[in-house]
């Protein structure tokens, strides 16, 4: 095989990987049940491979940042912390952005991690640092905002 074409081809590999790999930000709102909107900077996980590596190996997460996971069907998505060393929340919501579960995850660090499934069908899971809920006042049937800032 031609070593040119041998490597255009990684380089395109490259940057597809890069492009499905580079985080968008927004800022999304949490309305809790006492009226208080709660702003939260996340990353977007919007595609297969986004999702697929979520908060991996991060060190830590800001208290007012996270990762919003957009699916496009309303299920019972679950997650599992494989190479996650930040004890996390998973806040799930359905489609109308109400808070239908709460999940509080642990790291684990072996071949063999427990997933952690939803009570309820969701369609977008927010993950944010363990404790975010309660320090926020945020339970079940409050509402997220989606129309970005």
């Amino acid at each position: 095989m031609n070593l040119y074409l041998v490597a255009a081809v990684i380089i395109i590999l490259i940057i597809v990987i890069y492009l499905q790999l580079r985080t968008e930000t927004r800022k999304i709102t949490i309305i809790n049940s006492a009226g208080e909107k709660i702003s939260i900077e996340v990353e977007i996980a919007d595609t297969a491979l986004k999702k697929a590596k979520g908060l991996m190996f991060r060190q830590e997460l800001e208290q007012d940042k996270g990762m919003l996971f957009l699916f496009n069907t309303t299920d019972f998505h679950s997650f599992w912390m494989m190479n996650t060393k930040i004890s996390l929340e998973a806040i799930h919501f359905s489609e109308e952005g109400k808070i239908v579960d709460i999940v509080q995850m642990d790291p684990c660090n072996t071949n063999k991690c427990k997933q952690y499934v939803p009570k309820v069908k969701s369609k977008y899971v927010l993950e944010v640092n363990q404790g975010f809920s309660k320090r926020n006042n945020v339970a079940i049937n409050d509402s997220l905002v989606l129309d970005f800032e």
